[in-house]
């Protein structure tokens, strides 16, 4: 019998357990009577600027072209799609026509600033008389044509580097200026120029 006995929970375990479950149970109770500081995190600063992307659209990369103004309806027009998630930026493109490094061009023509609200945007060759001219009276040797597209404006060409500048866009939380970086892309064709047949 002693035995028995011994085996027995000690006196006040069920006390000390219903203790314990109230202490448990009220705990979070306690947290919403102390202090809470009313701002939980700080303002997010706003989205950074995206990476646009120049596509291909026509012709293919390497394609005929002809010299004179004898028969413009054998030329292809050029087209790329510019991809850009951010469809409010306003895109601007630069055509160049045999950009080297060796000097500061000026490009042949810039197009229109193109705002459409879309993500993917159709940009084409110029057709100012200036641009056709210095199509149409290319040697018949190859050459390159080069278009580049941002989504910022264009600095003054440098030993044939394009670049685009965006000033500050806003402000760190230490208080540092967030420089948003400008969005840059190209695409060069290569044109093997043929008099008219």
């Amino acid at each position: 019998m002693r035995n028995y006995l011994n085996l027995r929970a000690p006196k006040g375990t069920p006390a000390m357990a219903g203790m314990l479950l109230c202490v448990v149970a009220c705990a979070p109770l306690v947290g919403c009577l102390l202090p809470q500081d009313e701002q939980v995190i700080s303002q997010l600063p706003r989205k950074r600027n995206s990476p646009l992307k120049v596509v291909p659209l026509r012709p293919p990369l390497r394609t005929t072209f002809y010299s004179s103004n004898a028969c413009p309806s054998r030329n292809p027009s050029f087209e790329v799609a510019v991809e850009d998630p951010d469809v409010a930026d306003t895109l601007r493109s630069l055509w160049f026509i045999d950009l080297t490094s060796n000097a500061n061009p000026v490009p042949y023509a810039t197009t229109p600033r193109l705002s459409n609200n879309s993500v993917s945007r159709t940009v084409a060759a110029p057709t100012s008389l200036s641009f056709t001219n210095a199509l149409s009276n290319l040697s018949s040797e190859t050459h390159l044509l080069t278009v580049y597209v941002s989504d910022s404006e264009f600095d003054e060409v440098t030993n044939g580097n394009v670049t685009a500048s965006r000033p500050p866009a806003g402000f760190l939380s230490d208080g540092g200026p967030l420089l948003d970086t400008p969005s840059i892309d190209s695409y060069t064709w290569v044109l093997d120029v043929e008099a008219c047949p």
